[in-house]
C-alpha cells in the first residue's frame, strides 16, 4: 500500500510543470543541502531554488546542474563536505557578510564578482551582524572539477573579477530557462553553458595563455568583446575602436598572434552560437537566423552548410542520432 502510494506521487510529479516544481516543498536534503532553521526554531534563510536531478548519462559525461536560484540568508549557513566533486558558484545580490573557507575568510560584497567554491570541502557564508545576505547563482558538478578547483587554486582565491557582469546573469537566466523547460537535448545545452562560463574565468586569470605567447592588449580585448556577445553580428571597424588600434593595426596584430583573420573569428564564434541555438528545437531555424542577425533564412543556411558540410535541418537530424 505504501509502495502505491509511492508511485502516485511519483506519477503527479511527471505531470507538474517545471515552473510548478520550482514553489514545491523540498525534497528531503543530502548533507550539503541548505537548513531551513535555526536551533531555536527561528527562521535561517529564504530560499528560491530549483532543484535538479541530472541524467546518468549528464552525470557521467557533461557539466550538470544540482541546483539553481538565489538564498536570502539571515543567520549563518554552515555545509558539510559534499560527498561528490562539486562547485557552487555565486555572487552577492544584496547585503554583505563573509565566506568562510578551511583557508582563512573572505569578503562577500555586492560587486563585479563571483566566487567559485569547491563543495567538497567544509565551509559557510555568513552574514554581517544585523544584516542579511542575498548570494544568486548555481551548483554543479561534472568530470573532472576536481582538477579545475586544483588548477584555479579555489582553495586560497575563489574569487574572480569580471568586466563583464552581464555575462554572468545571462549564463544565470538560460541555466534557469533550461532547466524549467527542458526542450530537447537541454543538458548538452547546459554542458555548453556552463562551459563558457568556466571558459571566462580562466581568462579572467590568463590560465588560458601561454607566458611565452601573451596575445597583444588590443586582441585581448576584442576576443573579450565578441565572447561577451557572439550573437552580435560584429563589423571590423568597430572591433578596432574596441581595441584601441586602427582597422589595418587590428588586422596585421590578429594575424601575427595566430588568431587568423577577424573575419574568421567573428564566423567561428557565430558558428558555436548557431549549434547551441539548433539545439533548441523550439526555435525554428528562421528564429536562430535572425537571433544570429541574418537578414534571411537562406543566407544562415547557405553559411551553416558552408562551414559544417550539411544544413541546419540536417544538423538537426545529426543531434538526435
Amino acid at each position: 500500500m505504501v509502495f502505491g502510494a509511492f508511485l502516485m506521487a511519483v506519477d503527479c510529479l511527471r505531470i507538474m510543470r517545471p515552473t510548478e516544481l520550482e514553489f514545491m516543498p523540498a525534497a528531503p536534503r543530502r548533507k550539503d543541502d541548505e537548513t531551513q532553521t535555526s536551533a531555536d526554531g527561528g527562521s535561517r534563510s529564504s530560499d528560491n531554488l530549483l532543484f535538479v536531478e541530472p541524467s546518468q548519462v549528464a552525470r557521467r559525461l557533461l557539466w550538470h546542474l544540482f541546483s539553481i536560484g538565489s538564498r536570502r540568508l539571515r543567520m549563518p549557513d554552515p555545509h558539510e563536505s559534499f560527498e561528490k566533486p562539486g562547485a557552487h558558484l555565486f555572487w552577492v545580490q544584496s547585503g554583505e557578510g563573509e565566506l568562510e573557507h578551511e583557508t582563512g575568510r573572505f569578503a562577500l560584497r555586492r560587486a563585479k564578482k563571483i566566487w567559485l567554491v569547491d563543495m567538497s570541502k567544509p565551509r559557510a557564508y555568513v552574514p554581517a551582524p544585523n544584516r542579511h545576505l542575498t548570494i544568486a547563482g548555481f551548483r554543479f558538478g561534472g568530470p573532472g572539477l576536481e582538477f579545475w578547483h586544483e588548477e584555479i587554486k579555489g582553495n586560497q582565491n575563489s574569487e574572480f573579477a569580471l568586466d563583464d557582469f552581464g555575462f554572468v546573469t545571462r549564463t544565470q537566466s538560460e541555466l534557469l530557462r533550461l532547466a524549467r523547460r527542458r526542450p530537447s537535448g537541454w543538458e548538452w545545452q547546459v554542458h555548453v553553458v556552463i562551459t563558457n562560463m568556466l571558459g571566462k574565468l580562466l581568462m579572467s586569470r590568463n590560465l588560458l595563455v601561454s607566458p611565452n605567447a601573451e596575445l597583444p592588449a588590443p586582441v585581448v580585448r576584442v576576443l573579450n568583446a565578441i565572447s561577451a556577445n557572439p550573437l552580435r553580428d560584429w563589423k571590423a571597424k568597430e572591433l578596432a575602436t574596441i581595441g584601441k588600434v586602427s582597422y589595418s593595426g587590428l588586422r596585421a596584430l590578429f594575424h601575427k598572434s595566430g588568431q587568423g583573420t577577424i573575419h574568421e573569428h567573428i564566423q567561428r564564434a557565430r558558428l558555436d552560437q548557431a549549434r547551441l541555438l539548433l539545439a533548441d528545437r523550439r526555435l525554428s531555424v528562421k528564429d536562430v537566423a535572425a537571433q544570429l542577425s541574418f537578414s534571411s533564412e537562406f543566407y544562415f543556411s547557405h553559411f551553416f552548410r558552408h562551414r559544417t558540410g550539411m544544413s541546419p535541418s540536417e544538423f538537426r537530424q545529426h543531434l538526435k542520432g
